[in-house]
């Protein structure tokens, strides 16, 4: 089975039922649900890509299949996407997640409409940590080095910051308005606007 977010992402008239999937290394397969919340059928193309958000599904070097990888999904109707891993997974990290990303292409049947692709996170996580990622942004180390604000990750999760807020002149400011993923067992830094900082 797989593990997701209990809420939607929504384009077009396809649903994908999770904000991103997590493939378990022991896991033979995983399934994830598609829904059409039109009344009229939709041609809906599925794969994962290695990070690239050009690539196309022939492009991929990803060691996973989805089935089907193209299918028809009637107006208020949904569809089960099954992920396995193919045997070259065997070469992925054992000791830390590694990222790709899904790609949901809802196929318009008006050639005058426009294709929507939706895309999110697809993490491989190995059976072999032990470690609570539940708890993971709970460990990251913080320092301020100058202007710059340091944060580190001594997780082999992939951590994802949403919002990192200073009071500047008596306002708030978020300092990553487009968000930060911090690899495993990596550190990035943010730049200050003033040494108060709260995040």
């Amino acid at each position: 089975f797989a593990y997701l977010l209990p809420f939607t992402v929504v384009h077009a008239e396809i649903i994908i039922h999770g904000t991103r999937v997590i493939y378990p290394s022991n896991a033979r397969e995983i399934t994830l649900q598609v829904s059409n919340n039109g009344n009229k059928p939709a041609l809906v193309q599925a794969w994962i890509d290695e990070g690239d958000a050009k690539s196309t599904p022939d492009q991929s070097q990803a060691p996973f299949m989805i089935t089907p990888p193209i299918s028809r999904v009637d107006g208020n109707k949904g569809q089960t996407l099954r992920i396995s891993a193919l045997p070259k997974s065997g070469g992925l990290s054992k000791t830390q997640e590694t990222l790709y990303w899904l790609n949901i292409l809802d196929i318009p049947e008006n050639f005058l409409q426009l294709a929507i692709r939706s895309r999110i996170k697809f993490f491989y996580r190995p059976t072999e940590i032990k470690e609570d990622s539940s708890v993971a942004s709970t460990k990251l180390e913080w320092s301020i080095q100058g202007t710059q604000l340091r944060v580190k990750n001594p997780t082999p999760f992939h951590i994802t910051l949403t919002t990192v807020n200073q009071d500047n002149a008596g306002k708030r400011v978020d300092l990553i308005s487009q968000g930060l993923m911090l690899k495993p067992f990596s550190e990035d830094s943010i730049t200050l606007k003033s040494s108060n900082t709260s995040k």
